[in-house]
C-alpha cells in the first residue's frame, strides 16, 4: 500500500467491517492492475484482449456471447478484442455450423504462445499478492472462491 498514510493504511487494515465487496476489489486491484498495465505496455493487450486469448487458450474454441458470459466482461469490449485479435492473426474466427449468426473463435499457435508469455505477469503479481500464505491458507483460499464461482455460474 505504497503512497498511503500510516495512519489511513491502519485504519484500512484494521476495519473489517461486513462489505467484502470492497476487500475483494482491493486485493483483484493489487493483483491485476499492475500487471494488466505492463500487459499493455509490453504486447500491446488491453484485458479485454487477455480475456479472450485466456478463455481460447484454457478452453478451447466458443462465440465471444460465451466469452461474455463466462468473464462478465462487456460485449463492446470483447468485440473490439476479437476485431483486433483476428486482425493480428492471434485468433481465428469461422462461421458457427449449428448457429450461423455466431463466429466461433479459436487461438492460433502465435495466440497461445503470446498468452503463455503474458501468463508469467500474472504468475508473478500472484507471487507478490499470495506468496505469503501458508499452502493450509492457499487451499482455503481456493475453496472459498471455487465456491463462490460455483454459485455465481449457478445463477
Amino acid at each position: 500500500m505504497d503512497g498511503i498514510p500510516a495512519e489511513l493504511r491502519q485504519r484500512v487494515l484494521a476495519e473489517g467491517g461486513d462489505w467484502f465487496g470492497l476487500r475483494m476489489i482491493l486485493v483483484g486491484n493489487y493483483y491485476s492492475v499492475e500487471a494488466f498495465a505492463a500487459l499493455a505496455q509490453e504486447h500491446g493487450l488491453l484485458r479485454a484482449d487477455f480475456t479472450i486469448l485466456g478463455y481460447l487458450s484454457d478452453y478451447g474454441e466458443m462465440t465471444a456471447n460465451v466469452i461474455c458470459a463466462m468473464s462478465g466482461r462487456p460485449k463492446n469490449s470483447i468485440s473490439r478484442g476479437v476485431i483486433k485479435l483476428t486482425a493480428n492473426k492471434l485468433i481465428t474466427a469461422r462461421p458457427n455450423e449449428e448457429d450461423r449468426r455466431y463466429m466461433l473463435l479459436d487461438v492460433t499457435d502465435e495466440g497461445r504462445a503470446l498468452y503463455m508469455q503474458a501468463m508469467k505477469l500474472f504468475r508473478e503479481r500472484e507471487e507478490d499478492v499470495f506468496g505469503f500464505l501458508s499452502p493450509s491458507d492457499l487451499a482455503k483460499l481456493d475453496d472459498l472462491l471455487m465456491k463462490i464461482l460455483a454459485h455465481w455460474h449457478a445463477r
